[in-house]
């Protein structure tokens, strides 16, 4: 890993990836450059942080960190589709989510973040549209709706039993 002069660095060609440079930009000039760019050696393609290059770029930012990679082309895509992909495979605990953003708002704002006040408002929106989980279970299947899938027709059976037992209307159907 060094210190690389930005021009030195080309986007990766094949990246398929569309990133928000001004979202990026707005976060380095809030926060400062943290982390690494992933190049590969060879070629001085970018496989990791394409769009983090082009908003330092913007910023007029000389320098950044570069771990090189010495890997061939055909690593070098799968490494380039990895970086993507694994992000996109990800999610957000939305409670934790909907904490944090709350407590980085009530200590300012969240300019930096890539959230902003609009996200925190929808998830405050889907966390207070939440019924409560004591609620009647016949108020309750008024807004769900729920398949269930039995091994059998007698396992079919006794969850319709049980479920009309507890207040809920349920019906069965072969699928």
């Amino acid at each position: 890993m060094e210190n690389v002069k930005i021009e030195l660095l080309k986007s990766h060609p094949q990246n398929p990836r569309v990133g928000d440079v001004k979202a990026i930009a707005e976060s380095i000039k809030t926060n400062g450059w943290w982390g690494t760019v992933v190049a590969q050696k060879t070629t001085n393609h970018v496989l990791a942080g394409n769009h983090r290059v082009l908003a330092a770029k913007s910023l007029d930012i000389k320098e950044i960190p570069v771990y090189w990679l010495d890997v061939d082309d055909d690593q070098a895509l799968k490494i380039l589709l990895a970086d993507n992909k694994t992000s996109d495979l990800g999610g957000y605990n939305d409670k934790q989510l909907l904490n944090l953003l709350t407590n980085v708002f009530e200590g300012g704002e969240l300019g930096g973040t890539g959230w902003d006040s609009e996200d925190l408002n929808n998830l405050t929106k889907m966390y207070n549209d939440l019924p409560d989980i004591n609620t009647d279970p016949v108020t309750l299947q008024l807004n769900y709706s729920v398949l269930v899938i039995c091994d059998d027709d007698q396992h079919q059976r006794e969850t319709l039993e049980t479920l009309t037992n507890q207040g809920f209307q349920v019906s069965a159907s072969m699928l």
